[in-house]
């Protein structure tokens, strides 16, 4: 076994017996959460572990910041960064860990995680109304069919317990709910299709939406954006082969393909994974990859992805997708899908670097044309209706998702 094997087994040996623990703290501290009460207008988010302001918790807080002065938000983090930051804009934020990170997240009603528990102390939600508003519709096998099966007997246990104390679960749609109840291993009756928070960003600016990311490579973007063509580039990760990308895009070629279309392609790494693209490109614009999507893709003209859910949520743009699965068959044995690849995926899939760029100039012509002219608009809205309750633009999924855990509170008092 060499070194980065050892590594990663250590990791996750370690990541099992900090789950347990905190799962033991949890069954104690429901045991004595009947002692004190909740306030069920304060309410506590966390996100990624509790190591980001990111995806739906980041966009559901800042709507009820804004236009719920009913309820107290409190943002807890792991990271001191991210609590500074948001403190510097006025907003309550505390470290998980600190006595007023505890004492809120003991208090309130509700919490609001997109990971699971571990976004916040996760003893300290027991009692709480715990809500997971999740981070995607999964094409790709998550948590039951993948990782966790193999996990240790103790560690399954602590997870199935763990996924039977949510009590919400938020969905686009009744057409991604096979995937949650088989993945999750949440009952379908704790589903609720309000849509994802954040997809509101897709379709409109949200306040305060830039924290959280790099706000100056954001701006860059949308400068680039107002005078050409820009296609996004978000590939998934790949925990067997971290170097994929590197090895499967020219770069140098790629950026020659730009400057002939007057195009701009713009690469987000997952926040597991870095880039280091060749010096000397200027149609290839590289971006952190902490960088918040969602404010990007509300300015960018098509996307390109491979195995990312992101590209579902993207459907609500009705905007061309293209696909550069240069490793399909090994990523279908390895992690497996939900859903039929090749149903669907609403654009051209290429297999081989050509591909991909013949794919990237059927993209931007189809962009240039717009969607009554694209050859792959049919099939795009047609997902979309499949998998999305609700696709118009003056519906906001936050404040769905708001008034559905406002309900859940008050039935709750009331029995």
């Amino acid at each position: 076994m060499d070194v980065r094997a050892l590594r990663e087994r250590a990791l996750a040996v370690a990541d099992h017996l900090s789950f347990l623990a905190q799962w033991m703290l949890y069954v104690a501290v429901s045991a004595l959460s009947p002692l004190w009460e909740r306030d069920d207008r304060l309410w506590a988010f966390g996100a990624r572990g509790g190591e980001a302001f990111a995806d739906n918790s980041k966009y559901l807080f800042l709507r009820v910041a804004a236009d719920h002065p009913d309820i107290r938000p409190v943002w807890l983090s792991k990271d001191r960064a991210v609590v500074a930051e948001l403190r510097r804009a006025g907003y309550e934020a505390y470290h998980c860990y600190s006595l007023r990170g505890l004492a809120v997240n003991l208090r309130a009603g509700a919490v609001f995680l997109t990971q699971g528990h571990r976004d916040l102390a996760m003893p300290c939600c027991a009692g709480a109304l715990t809500v997971l508003l999740w981070h995607g519709i999964p094409l790709k096998h998550v948590s039951w069919d993948a990782g966790f099966a193999d996990a240790p007997a103790p560690v399954r246990a602590g997870h199935a317990a763990m996924a039977r104390a949510f009590d919400l679960l938020t969905v686009p749609g009744d057409g991604a709910i096979r995937p949650f109840e088989s993945g999750l291993g949440v009952a379908r009756p704790k589903m609720v299709a309000t849509g994802y928070p954040r997809n509101d960003a897709l379709l409109g600016s949200i306040p305060g939406e830039d924290m959280g990311t790099d706000a100056a490579a954001l701006a860059r973007v949308r400068s680039i954006a107002a005078d050409h063509r820009v296609v996004c580039y978000l590939p998934t990760y790949r925990e067997w082969d971290p170097g994929a990308i590197a090895a499967n895009v020219d770069f140098e070629a790629l950026e020659e393909f730009l400057a002939e279309r007057e195009a701009y392609l713009v690469v987000k790494p997952h926040p597991k994974e870095s880039l280091d693209l060749p010096e000397g490109l200027s149609r290839v614009v590289a971006l952190p990859e902490s960088t918040d999507v969602y404010p990007l893709l509300r300015a960018v003209d098509a996307l390109v992805t491979d195995y990312s859910s992101v590209y579902f949520d993207f459907l609500l743009r009705d905007r061309p997708v293209a696909f550069y699965a240069f490793d399909l068959d090994r990523y279908r044995a390895e992690r497996g899908f939900y859903f039929d690849y090749e149903a669907v995926t609403p654009g051209p899939v290429a297999r081989t670097f050509p591909e991909l760029l013949a794919a990237l100039d059927r993209t931007l012509d189809a962009a240039a044309a717009g969607p009554d002219a694209d050859p792959d608009a049919t099939h795009r809205r047609a997902l979309g209706e499949a998998l999305f309750e609700r696709s118009d633009p003056d519906y906001c999924r936050a404040d769905a998702v708001y008034r559905v855990v406002r309900r859940r509170l008050a039935a709750s008092n009331a029995s």
